[in-house]
């Protein structure tokens, strides 16, 4: 009799999402353009937040990747197509950035290493006025 009521359970319980970690999917967070800096935690395979809004923009910006994944992980950012600029391949358990010149606009945030954009390490950057 206990196991349907198991059963039930752990369907309910898959089906509401317990136990994955979902941190900083989509979630956004916006940084001041006069602070000159952005960070972003990259884990297998996810940034946090995936969604970024640089205020007060364009700006000369500090763009930071914090790895804390057990892999290597990179930031890059695309505008139009074509890369911008970004963080160097680095292993987990590091923080790595780079000075990255933002104009007004969309950008596509990506890990360039493997197939980890294909599983789902990317996001989204707008630089607003």
């Amino acid at each position: 009799m206990r196991r349907p009521a198991v059963a039930i359970a752990v369907c309910a319980c898959l089906a509401s999402g317990c136990g994955g970690d979902d941190e900083g999917e989509g979630r956004t967070e916006t940084f001041p353009a006069e602070e000159g800096r952005i960070r972003v935690v990259g884990r297998e395979y996810s940034f946090d937040p995936s969604n970024v809004v640089l205020a007060g923009g364009p700006a000369q910006v500090n763009v930071a990747l914090d790895n804390r994944g057990s892999l290597a992980h990179n930031l890059k950012l695309f505008k139009d197509g074509r890369e911008v600029g970004g963080t160097p391949t680095f292993e987990g358990g590091r923080t790595r950035a780079a000075w990255i010149k933002l104009d007004l606009g969309s950008y596509r945030m990506v890990c360039t290493v493997g197939d980890h954009e294909e599983l789902g390490m990317v996001g989204a950057l707008e630089v607003e006025p």
